[in-house]
């Protein structure tokens, strides 16, 4: 799985040119925060899928920052620019002594569809987490009206790089399976560049890159919006006390 997100990954593969789109990765992310330090403000902070540090920028202001990224190059770049206590290292992996305790919130932010095996991450963030523990977490809605409308035609159905799809209903039960309990799901909406939309559209759903060079020159890298298709769950769970947790559905 590793070197799929290494080489061009966020530079013309997947997304266009991640480090290019700073200003509009940065808008979602303060939205997303504002929401998280509605229910917890201070404490330490595990993100997994780090990128190139955006949110973690924005995060270490509130919280004791760590990260976990498996592209080397952006995890370098978060750690040069922004200060940041970014690993490369395997998550399932690690020694979680190297972790230093546990945490008050872990996010997982358009990350969960990437895992080969998301219950394994999720075990481990469990036994990383304690009662109260914030779980939050972004993820494609194959249950919402326009992924049922688009079918195998999907945006979010592209694998190598997108493996697993979810409901509301299943994507709470498996949380559920592993300690947390879901305390807010709503769709959300996504700033992005012009440029990224476009890109996507011919050079990813088209397969037509050479169509997509004849309009670059003409968009300006700083046009976007935020739009909200209703298929994108912005979930928040908590983790329950081993009493209450009753174990898989």
């Amino acid at each position: 799985m590793r070197s799929l997100y290494e080489s061009d990954y966020f530079t013309g593969r997947e997304y266009l040119d991640y480090r290019a789109d700073e200003p509009f990765f940065r808008k979602t992310f303060r939205r997303r925060l504002q929401a998280l330090c509605r229910r917890r403000s201070t404490g330490r902070l595990l993100e997994i899928g780090a990128a190139y540090g955006f949110f973690g920028d924005l995060a270490a202001r509130h919280f004791a920052y760590v990260g976990f990224e498996v592209n080397t190059e952006a995890a370098l770049y978060s750690r040069e620019q922004f200060g940041l206590n970014v690993y490369t290292d395997d998550f399932l992996e690690i020694n979680p002594a190297r972790l230093d305790g546990s945490f008050d919130v872990t996010v997982m932010w358009d990350v969960l569809e990437h895992l080969a095996r998301p219950d394994l991450f999720l075990h481990r963030i469990g036994q990383l987490s304690h009662p109260g523990s914030l779980l939050c977490l972004t993820t494609g809605d194959i249950g919402s009206v326009l992924a049922r409308i688009r079918g195998r035609r999907w945006r979010m159905i592209h694998p190598p790089t997108h493996l697993h799809y979810f409901d509301r209903r299943t994507l709470t039960r498996l949380l559920a399976n592993h300690g947390f309990r879901v305390v807010e799901v709503r769709s959300e909406g996504t700033a992005r560049s012009v440029r990224q939309v476009i890109h996507s559209i011919m050079a990813l759903g088209l397969k037509r890159p050479d169509l997509y060079r004849r309009f670059e020159k003409h968009l300006s890298a700083s046009w976007g919006f935020t739009l909200n298709t209703f298929d994108i769950m912005f979930v928040v769970s908590e983790k329950v006390d081993k009493a209450d947790h009753e174990g898989p559905c």
